[in-house]
C-alpha cells in the first residue's frame, strides 16, 4: 500500500468517527432528557364536617417552583378511609388552578376504628414531572346545630356542638354571612358546659329580593373534629333587587342632576369658546402681517 492510500484511509476513518460522534453526543443528550429530576410535591390534607352528614375533603398539592411553594393544577389524586384491617377508596378528584382537589363524601360510607375516628388518606402518584406525595388525618365525627332565635328587636343565632351525643365546652365559634366575594364575618362565641352559645346578629343586612340571608357557623382546625360548617338560611335582610334598573338622578349615582350638566356643559363652552377666540386673532394677524 502506497504512503498516499494510507493517508487516504486513515482520512476516511477519521471522518467517519467524526459522523458518528455527534449522534452520540445527542443520544447522551435524549438520554439525560429522559432521566430529568422531577420536583418534589408537598401534600396537605384537611377536611370539613358539614350538616346532613356531609365531609369535604381537600387535598393541597404544592411543589416549591422559583423560590416559592405554588398550587399545582390538574393532579389526579386518591383519597381512601382506613382501618386496622382493611382500605376503602372514597374517590378520585383532579386538583383546580389553586391546587386544591376537592371530594364531598357521606359520612355513613366512611369505616370507624374502635375509637369511632376516621382514619383518610389522600396520594398523588406522581408523574413525569412532580414526585409523588400523600397525607392523612383522623377526626371524630361531631355535629354543629344551628338554631335561629328572635326576640322582641333583636336577632341572634345558637350553636350547640356534640360528640356522640355529649356536649363540647370552650370551643370558639365563628358566625359568618355568605357575601358576593368572601364571607363576612359578624360575630364569635365560646360554647358553654352544655356545648352551646349564642350570638348576636346584626340587623338591616342587605339580602336577595326576599332579604334572606345564607348564614353559617364555623369551627376552625379542631384537633379532634378538623373544620366543621354548618349553614342555615334566614330572611334577616333587607331585600334587594336583582333587576337592572335606571338609576335617579343624583349626585351619588352614575346619572348627575340636569343642573350639573347644564354647568359643566356652559363652563366648557367659556374655555373652548376662548381658545376659539384665541386661535382666530392670531390667524388674523398672521393674514394681515402677509398682507403687509
Amino acid at each position: 500500500m502506497t504512503s498516499s492510500k494510507i493517508i487516504k484511509f486513515f482520512g476516511l476513518i477519521f471522518v467517519l468517527t467524526l459522523w458518528g460522534f455527534p449522534s452520540t453526543v445527542s443520544a447522551q443528550d435524549e438520554e439525560s432528557g429522559e432521566e430529568k429530576e422531577q420536583i418534589r410535591t408537598r401534600a396537605s390534607l384537611s377536611c370539613v364536617q358539614k350538616n346532613d352528614d356531609v365531609i369535604e375533603l381537600r387535598m393541597l398539592m404544592r411543589a416549591k417552583i422559583d423560590g416559592r411553594y405554588t398550587g399545582l393544577p390538574l393532579l389526579d389524586v386518591t383519597f381512601a378511609a382506613t382501618t386496622d384491617s382493611s382500605e376503602v377508596s372514597l374517590g378520585k378528584a383532579t386538583t383546580g388552578d389553586d391546587g386544591i382537589a376537592t371530594l364531598s363524601v357521606n359520612a355513613k360510607d366512611i369505616p370507624r376504628d374502635t375509637a369511632n375516628r376516621m382514619n383518610l388518606i389522600a396520594e398523588f402518584d406522581g408523574n413525569e414531572a412532580f414526585k409523588g406525595s400523600d397525607d392523612d388525618i383522623e377526626i371524630l365525627p361531631a355535629l354543629l346545630a344551628l338554631e335561629p332565635v328572635e326576640e322582641d328587636s333583636s336577632l341572634a343565632v345558637q350553636v350547640t356542638l356534640t360528640a356522640g351525643d355529649e356536649p363540647v365546652a370552650d370551643e370558639d365559634i365563628s358566625l359568618f354571612v355568605k357575601r358576593l366575594f368572601r364571607p363576612l364575618k359578624v360575630g364569635e362565641g365560646t360554647t358553654d358546659e352544655d356545648g352551646m352559645v349564642t350570638i348576636d346578629f346584626p340587623m338591616g343586612m342587605p339580602g336577595d329580593p326576599e332579604g334572606n340571608l345564607e348564614i353559617y357557623a364555623f369551627l376552625e382546625d379542631h384537633s379532634d373534629f378538623g373544620n366543621m360548617k354548618t349553614t342555615i338560611t334566614q330572611a334577616w335582610g333587607t331585600p334587594v333587587s336583582d333587576k337592572l334598573e335606571d338609576m335617579p338622578r343624583a349626585l351619588w349615582s352614575p346619572n348627575p342632576p340636569l343642573w350639573m350638566v347644564l354647568a359643566f356643559i356652559v363652563l366648557m363652552g367659556a374655555v373652548w369658546g376662548h381658545y376659539g377666540v384665541i386661535v382666530y386673532k392670531l390667524l388674523q394677524i398672521k393674514r394681515e402681517g402677509q398682507e403687509g
